[in-house]
């Protein structure tokens, strides 16, 4: 089976972002449209412009980050087409657009098109109403749960690191096909770039663990030692998915942190 796949590119090149947000749009005449973007005007252009007179069945997102559903309700009134969001993306979604409601089906497991099947793996993690689409033998849509320029940023209370990590134990075990990121380019391994992820959590609990063999620190100083050398224009974001793994390794009882004059300090349990 071959699907026609197009890859266009929102105008929001950032820090987190990189070049900007990805939206794909998936099938000849009758399209499926995965991660709108964000509330751009030349965007919506740009998907527009694209999709023609064609009908437009459905619209999905990965998640309820701005950048990936800006333009929903927007595109979805254009062209008078249904929002199919999971269970766990009521609440996200409605809380960022109330509008979304009148327009939203609730999809289960799988997602069935008039030219494909898309199966729909809830992967919490960067965010805990995050979901990958997958439509086997072509292609696994990872959003921002695996991204083709970086590692994903875990940032609590929504982001949690112990639930990314079994998302992408789930990912790799269960998809063999090419991944295309919201961010970056096209993974062409999808299960190596999960072992790569899961081994590079792995190297940064090693560090940790080193860092506070002796010593007791707050988030800033550890911080400040394991990503020294980052871009400064990335240090807050690295200090988010840091804070969230020193929380997993405190679950897992590695560590301890304890609070003083109004900061949390940090050492081996």
């Amino acid at each position: 089976m071959l699907i026609n796949i197009k890859k266009i590119l929102a105008d929001n090149p950032s820090p987190s972002t990189y070049e900007g947000t990805n939206t794909y749009i998936l099938g000849n005449e009758n399209l499926v449209i995965i991660d709108p973007g964000p509330d751009s005007d030349k965007h919506l252009s740009k998907l527009i412009n694209y999709i023609g007179k064609r009908k437009v069945e459905l619209i999905v997102a990965t998640h309820h980050h701005a950048d990936h559903i800006g333009l929903l309700h927007k595109l979805s009134s254009i062209k008078n087409s249904p929002i199919f969001i999971g269970r766990g993306q009521i609440n996200t979604f409605y809380k960022y657009d109330s509008r979304l409601e009148e327009r939203c089906s609730l999809f289960e497991s799988t997602i069935l098109t008039r030219e494909f099947r898309i199966n729909t793996i809830h992967t919490p993690g960067h965010s805990s109403d995050h979901y990958c689409f997958h439509i086997p033998s072509i292609a696994l849509f990872s959003g921002d749960h695996i991204m083709g320029w970086s590692t994903t940023m875990i940032r609590l209370p929504d982001g949690n690191m112990r639930d990314y990590l079994e998302s992408l134990e789930l990912i790799k075990n269960l998809s063999h096909e090419q991944i295309l990121p919201a961010h970056g380019e096209k993974i062409l391994d999808g299960k190596k770039r999960c072992q790569q992820l899961i081994a590079h959590r792995n190297k940064r609990s090693l560090q940790v663990k080193n860092t506070l063999k002796n010593a007791e620190l707050n988030l800033s100083e550890i911080t400040e030692i394991i990503y020294g050398k980052i871009n400064k224009k990335l240090i807050d974001y690295a200090k988010y998915t840091l804070e969230a793994l020193l929380e997993n390794m405190i679950e897992n009882n590695i560590i301890k942190k304890e609070k003083k004059k109004d900061i949390y300090y940090y050492s081996i349990k």
